[in-house]
């Protein structure tokens, strides 16, 4: 019977488990150099001021006031004017597509009516979706045409606002936190589930010693690998309908756009995760591989797919690094359909990437398969 406080084998247990560490160079290696790299992909993306937001306009009066408005709205830093709409319709239509988060609608006759000391009205249309960018996004609008005025009219001691600028929220108008941070959740939520369970099924095959059975009966690696993937796909599609329901009946989240669409391309983005479990499970010998591998990739998913942080405040090489997870593409058509109401029409380059990754992934992931079998 054992005892408590007994160290008697202490020296041999600790030679033992040493060795068996240190000849496990993979598991050694990803201990030792995830902490790093996440600090250092935490450290370069995280920002939370936001700055050179993605901007339309559509100036219909082209006049010198108008075009000071405009380099002032540059020279903050803070928006980039990304597109010139040629209607108001185009305007709201490219924020409904997420190619900018801010749209000015500049009236006619607005030089004229500034110059002649007349208050004229700038029309600024906000995505509110995301409430730390539509705040940010508000203040600076606001704090700019105020500036400008004081430059422009030499009696704003008398409180008049010779530039009315009139921010619009649109999408989120309440911008409540809980309409942008649910939909992405239903995202993770997805990727984390279908990632840690395949990873580890052809794993715990391997360990099991039953994966060589499989391998000698007539079976190709495409075909053992999708048959090992549909039973999960099939239980990714039932927790990714239980969460979108807690969506609806618990947090309130309205849905603006097309319900079908959204769980058609679920179905797509669940095949793109489980191409990357199943690449973890080519790759990964033993269970705690793949663990370590999938928290490898699940932490800088959730940091670089913009569930948190705005993409496009990260510096390019954590963008580019952004490209390469599905959760991204997943999370802009989550928040195209639920909060925007973009339709097909304006998600195709989203879902055309989201498949062509996850046909990449499973194609990747069978070739490799076949030749660590072989």
């Amino acid at each position: 019977m054992r005892r408590a406080l007994d160290l008697r084998g202490f020296v041999a247990v600790l030679y033992k488990e040493i060795i068996h560490v240190t000849h496990d160079r993979i598991t050694l290696i990803l201990a030792l150099l995830l902490p790093m790299l996440q600090l250092l992909l935490f450290g370069y993306a995280i920002n939370t001021r936001v700055d050179h937001i993605g901007t339309a306009v559509f100036d219909e009066d082209r006049g010198p006031v108008a075009v000071r408005v405009l380099d002032a709205l540059r020279a903050s830093n803070q928006f980039d004017v990304v597109y010139r709409a040629g209607s108001r319709k185009e305007l709201h239509d490219l924020i409904v597509a997420d190619k900018v988060k801010v749209a000015i609608d500049v009236p006619p006759n607005f030089s004229a009516d500034v110059t002649a000391l007349r208050p004229a009205q700038l029309q600024v249309l906000i995505d509110g979706s995301d409430s730390s960018i539509a705040d940010q996004a508000f203040a600076a609008s606001t704090a700019i045409g105020q500036a400008l005025a004081v430059q422009l009219d030499p009696r704003m001691h008398l409180n008049r606002q010779l530039i009315d600028v009139r921010p619009r929220m649109l999408f989120n108008p309440s911008l409540r936190s809980s309409n942008f941070l649910v939909p992405g959740l239903i995202g993770v939520i997805m990727q984390i589930i279908t990632i840690f369970l395949t990873a580890l099924s052809i794993v715990g095959e391997r360990e099991r010693g039953t994966l060589d059975q499989l391998l000698v009966t007539p079976i190709g690696s495409t075909g053992l690998m999708l048959g090992k993937i549909v039973p999960y796909a099939v239980i990714g599609f039932i927790d990714f309908l239980g969460v979108f329901a807690a969506m609806q009946i618990v947090f309130k989240v309205p849905i603006a756009g097309s319900v079908p669409l959204l769980w058609t391309l679920a179905l797509g983005f669940l095949l793109a995760a489980l191409g990357l479990g199943l690449l973890v499970s080519s790759v990964a010998r033993s269970q705690l591989q793949a663990m370590l591998m999938t928290m490898g990739i699940m932490l800088p998913s959730i940091l670089l797919s913009g569930f948190f942080f705005e993409r496009d405040a990260m510096p390019w090489i954590m963008q580019v690094l952004g490209y390469a997870i599905p959760l991204t593409y997943f999370l802009e058509i989550l928040r195209g359909i639920i909060l925007r109401g973009a339709g097909l029409a304006e998600l195709w380059p989203s879902v055309t990437a989201m498949l062509s990754l996850g046909l990449f992934l499973i194609v990747v992931a069978s070739v490799r398969f076949a030749r660590t079998t072989s």
